[in-house]
């Protein structure tokens, strides 16, 4: 099987090796979203494509958002209407190629006396719907108070005028990346992931990067005609390699999420939470766990921490005490995710104000970098990156497909699930791997064990397990965090589904006794923790 074939197994090694021997037509550094669609939008147009990642594939800003595909009903504020346009016709391409991965919801936005008052929420929603067109998701309706708080009874009566219901939709953000990233496969499309590029020096017929494999910590020379620099926060690093001496052209902001537990915030769908301040934080109920974000400040900080201040936590907690009638503090917060946006300089003293379009520069001859957007928006960011690509290779125009081309090809035959499978599991699995759920299907009735989940707890099951670990992972994180669609580090996890899903790991990937060990540990520890505190990822302020 050869790296950039459609099959099931990711070969690292392999694809390294052709990393190294082979020149590519454009190489994209970068395994974010971004950089995914950058990929699988060039290879199939016909360009032969490299695509290394640092880390995990999406293990940056792309799986640590709100998990929302959506036009953003508060950018209206700012008038960004041609964003929200775009983005509103962009999530109905998502709802046609990733059907499994993006699901449409009803969002409630209650309206509040002197904050978010409802002639002002009745007038976004309406041009909510006008932008939405023919994707709209069936038309807002608006409640009264009385009726606001029949369909969400947490809400807090205090101020309440009302509350619109309208239409948009959550997506499985982490599965998104690792989906792109294989359908760039298919048509030869090489990827490899824990390769980080160290120097960048000019060539005759484009760039050589010095390449370091972070797994053993040898280097290569990789060979590209156009360079497509997606690093999302970490743009104007790579952006100085090529262009040593160039002025910043991000302003990352800091977002964070917390999570807290259904029976502590009993939450019945994703609701919007006017904040003081004037930001809507979101609370999503999802399985037995609710989260809530996000925020956005100027942290100033290393973009490569990921931990949630603990002041921006006390924010989040706030707004909930505020809005709902729980008495809610700290000390529920189960875990925390942080993520950094790379919006481009704006001059905008409110971060919030920053606006969300994306920019693409060529930051020197043969080497673009592609910055801003929003998770929603990936796919149209990566058409016009690749347009770019191919006017500098001065290739004749080749009409991007990625708009109508599934994400996931259905299989020559589908494969039901087994008779007596739980529908719980039937839909997650249907959800986390779309058309290609047969597999696990088909394990599952060939050994019904396997259709059990792993320990309490822990609800995926072996024959899951085993599907996810052929997708170039690393670590246990990798597998359940953004493989599996876990919250990152949020849900925490008892120690025995972790302990059977490393086992059932390793028996795909030749992990020994001591690795299954390691990183068992490394998940209920991540960066030092103490146990009590499982991954809770919250750093003192």
């Amino acid at each position: 099987m050869t790296p950039g074939s459609s099959g099931a197994a990711w070969d690292r090694a392999a694809a390294r090796e052709m990393l190294e021997r082979q020149a590519w037509d454009v190489v994209v550094v970068g395994g974010g979203v971004t950089g995914a669609g950058v990929a699988r939008d060039a290879a199939l147009r016909g360009l032969s494509v490299a695509l290394v990642e640092a880390g995990d594939w999406g293990g940056g800003t792309s799986s640590r958002t709100t998990k929302f595909a959506h036009g953003g009903l508060r950018y209206l504020e700012h008038l960004d209407l041609d964003l929200v346009r775009t983005a509103l016709a962009e999530r109905a391409v998502l709802l046609s190629i990733a059907p499994h991965l993006v699901r449409p919801v009803p969002f409630l936005i209650p309206a509040i006396r002197g904050n978010l008052p409802l002639w002002k929420m009745r007038a976004g929603l309406a041009l909510y719907d006008v932008l939405a067109a023919g994707a709209r998701l069936g038309r807002h309706r608006i409640l009264d108070a009385g009726r606001a708080r029949a369909h969400e009874p947490l809400l807090s009566a205090e101020g309440l005028e009302g509350a619109g219901l309208y239409g948009d939709c959550l997506i499985r953000d982490a599965r998104l990346v690792i989906e792109t990233v294989a359908d760039a496969r298919r048509p030869g499309a090489v990827a490899a992931s824990r390769l980080a590029v160290r120097d960048l020096e000019r060539w005759d017929q484009g760039w050589l990067g010095e390449v370091e494999d972070r797994l053993d910590g040898s280097r290569f020379t990789l060979r590209g005609t156009v360079w497509v620099n997606a690093t999302g926060p970490w743009s104007d690093r790579l952006r100085r390699l090529a262009a040593p001496g160039s002025s910043p052209i991000l302003e990352p902001t800091k977002g964070i999420h917390v999570v807290v537990a259904n029976a502590s915030l009993p939450i019945r769908g994703p609701t919007a939470l006017p904040a003081a301040d004037g930001r809507l934080v979101f609370a999503v109920p999802e399985g037995d766990w609710t989260y809530v974000g996000t925020t956005d400040t100027r942290d100033h900080g290393d973009v490569d921490d990921l931990t949630a201040p603990e002041s921006d936590v006390e924010y989040l907690i706030a707004v909930l005490r505020s809005a709902l009638e729980m008495d809610l503090d700290v000390g529920d917060v189960a875990g925390a995710w942080a993520g950094w946006r790379p919006l481009v300089r704006s001059g905008e003293d409110d971060p919030g104000a920053i606006p969300r379009d994306e920019a693409i520069e060529e930051t020197a001859p043969g080497f673009l970098t592609v910055s801003g957007g929003k998770l929603t928006t990936y796919r149209r960011m990566a058409e016009e990156t690749v347009d770019r690509v191919r006017e500098l290779l001065g290739g004749r125009a080749v009409r991007c497909v990625t708009d109508r081309r599934p994400l996931v090809p259905l299989p020559p035959e589908v494969m039901v699930p087994p008779r007596g499978a739980q529908p719980l599991a039937v839909a997650r699995v249907r959800g986390l791997f779309g058309p290609d759920a047969g597999s696990v299907f088909a394990e599952w009735a060939a050994d019904p064990k396997s259709a059990e989940p792993l320990a309490d707890g822990f609800p995926w099951s072996a024959a899951e397990v085993r599907r996810a670990s052929v997708e170039m992972i690393e670590t246990l994180e990798d597998l359940i965090d953004r493989r599996l669609s876990a919250l990152p580090g949020g849900e925490p996890m008892e120690y025995e589904g972790l302990v059977r899903a490393a086992r059932v790991t390793a028996g795909v990937l030749g992990w020994d006794s001591r690795r299954e060990d390691l990183e068992v540990g490394r998940f209920r520890d991540p960066g030092g923790l103490t146990p009590s505190e499982g991954r809770r990822h919250i750093s003192p302020s």
